[in-house]
């Protein structure tokens, strides 16, 4: 890696400062709140300038982001890569409205070039600023990461404190732009208290090409737990070259005690020349041990923009934030607790508010949910007689499963319904996701695993279960005594074929085109993992030679179990 990787606190000793005790980087149970701001908008990149289009409205938008900084009190404070302008932190300054002892924001400003900065940094002589040497060169703007945050003088004066980290790859490939432009800097900085246990280190979108397992090891990621914040300006954040250090950084052991943070902007904003960009893509990565899974958090989470996954290549927690413009209110637990066990719960992320830009009121207010997408995905499909379960009280998982059974998209195994077995909850090698009910994510085998899954659920619903001559004897007693409704506790997860009348329910896929080799496989499959009695109730229908076929298990007879085929009360493997 070129850049040079600096402990903050020897150059906050230099100048005769002492290193902040930071609440995020304390080894202790309380959580940390984190307001994070991901900006939609034109961009305007010239060869002195890349930011906003719009002043006028980003000024707006990002001093009341500031504005609710202040307010919540919030203990980290991140906006993405280009997204801040100069004139907003200058305000903060002039007003004293800077974080308190113990908070810190990490903004990704607008460019600038070297005279700009220094001029800046003359006209505000009351903080301490803290920026190396500035980068010289070829380049015309500098990008610019600013720390802002409180600091003791060695006399005890309090003082605020500005420390710039300016970028020091430029974006390759066929944006040759920065690499014209860009003047790059050579210093990372990482921060810890004046206790060192928990670090934080940031990379400005393509330092993360450098990030490699030599950097890591001069941080110190074997001895200690970090937080990494990735903030990002770019069309297409899992471009393998970008998310190549997160790929191997979660394939090892120390990524126990490693959580990364990344920001990009809003999907729906503009580079010149270029399309809107499909993507968002800002995210939180973790191992927390104790993370929540329950059908509440999850739900709670979903409705505030926060979408689950896991990366099961790298047995990675993958929480992915809506695609669009908002301001994200969540708060998380230490990555290091150094007290009793029974407080040390690594509980991953939680939603506290998800936060939309109201143009009349000119102000970030509270959004009652966030847009997933699924409904509009919904409406897409010419079939206006489908339930999709929308309606309350259906949550997200609820649907999810209702998909993934329908389908035929489930393991073999009693544990099929738990988020962490669910086949649309696992992210791909890549990290894009599969959920049904997220449709943000727009990479080819996500759209198209979301489309084949909902096209047979479609059909279940509206041709296969329609026609009474689809009903084998196992469940003619169904036949006009239908409702296709999410699984649950009640019949351990096995019914998605409930009869209005009371009468038990049973368990209905449509597994589309396929050879009869293997349907027949995936039924015996099913019967091993659920056990005979709770499969007797089910069938499996597809298509073969333009017919609609099923095969289900043979009929009980006498030596089988006297409870009533598919009861409630049989007795499952648990």
């Amino acid at each position: 890696m070129e850049a040079t990787l600096v402990d903050i606190q020897n150059v906050f000793e230099e100048r005769g400062l002492q290193i902040p005790k930071l609440n995020v980087l304390t080894p202790d149970s309380k959580l940390y709140d984190v307001l994070a701001i991901q900006p939609v908008g034109e961009i305007d990149a010239n060869a002195t300038f890349i930011g906003h289009t719009n002043r006028i409205v980003a000024e707006v938008k990002f001093s009341e982001f500031l504005r609710l900084a202040l307010d919540k009190n919030c203990d980290l404070a991140l906006s993405p890569e280009y997204s801040c302008p100069w004139q907003v932190l200058e305000a903060a300054i002039a007003q004293h409205s800077l974080p308190k002892m113990g908070k810190m924001w990490i903004l990704g400003c607008e460019s600038i070039t070297r005279d700009q900065l220094h001029q800046f940094i003359v006209k505000h002589q009351n903080i301490e600023w803290i920026t190396g040497d500035i980068p010289s060169g070829a380049g015309q703007f500098l990008d610019v990461l600013a720390y802002v945050t409180k600091a003791k003088s060695t006399a005890g004066d309090v003082k605020d404190v500005i420390t710039l980290q300016f970028k020091t790859q430029p974006m390759g490939g066929n944006d040759t732009f920065e690499r014209t432009h860009l003047v790059c800097g050579n210093l990372i900085y990482y921060w810890h208290n004046p206790t060192d246990v928990i670090r934080l280190v940031s990379l400005i979108c393509s330092d993360a090409l450098e990030f490699d397992e030599a950097a890591r090891a001069k941080c110190g990621f074997a001895i200690h737990p970090y937080i990494i914040f990735h903030a990002q300006l770019i069309q297409d954040p899992h471009h393998p070259d970008i998310s190549a250090y997160r790929g191997q950084l979660f394939s090892q052991d120390v990524s126990k005690e490693v959580e990364v943070l990344t920001l990009n902007w809003a999907r729906g904003f503009t580079l010149p020349l270029k399309e809107p960009s499909r993507y968002g893509g800002s995210a939180i990565y973790t191992k927390s041990p104790q993370f929540v899974t329950t059908d509440n958090r999850l739900e709670e989470n979903h409705q505030k923009g926060l979408y689950y996954s896991h990366w099961h290549a790298r047995r990675t927690e993958l929480c992915l934030l809506s695609f669009n413009e908002h301001v994200f209110s969540f708060r998380m637990p230490k990555i290091r607790h150094n007290g009793p066990a029974s407080s040390s719960q690594r509980t991953g992320p939680e939603m506290y508010s998800l936060l939309q830009w109201d143009c009349e009121k000119e102000a970030w207010l509270d959004s009652c949910h966030s847009d997933d997408g699924f409904a509009e995905l919904c409406e897409s499909f010419a079939e206006p007689t489908c339930d999709f379960c929308l309606a309350s009280p259906n949550t997200a998982i609820d649907r999810e499963r209702l998909f993934m059974i329908s389908a035929g998209k489930l393991l073999a195994s009693k544990d099929w319904h738990k988020v962490s077995c669910l086949t649309s909850y696992s992210a791909e090698m890549d990290e894009c996701s599969k959920r049904i009910t997220f449709t943000h994510e727009q990479a080819i085998t996500s759209h198209d695993f979301r489309i084949h899954c909902l096209e047979r659920y479609i059909k279940l619903r509206t041709t296969v279960l329609t026609n009474p001559a689809n009903f084998p004897p196992n469940i003619q007693d169904l036949i006009n005594n239908w409702s296709l409704q999410p699984p649950n506790a009640e019949d351990n997860f096995r019914f998605n074929l409930i009869s209005p009348s009371g009468r038990s329910g049973a368990t209905a896929i449509f597994v589309g085109g396929k050879p009869p080799s293997l349907v027949q496989q995936l039924k015996n499959e099913l019967i091993r993992g659920w056990g005979k009695t709770p499969s007797q109730r089910l069938v499996i229908w597809y298509e073969h030679r333009g017919t609609i076929l099923f095969t289900h298990p043979p009929l009980p007879d006498i030596s089988d179990d006297s409870e009533l085929p598919g009861s409630i009360v049989s007795p499952v493997i648990t």
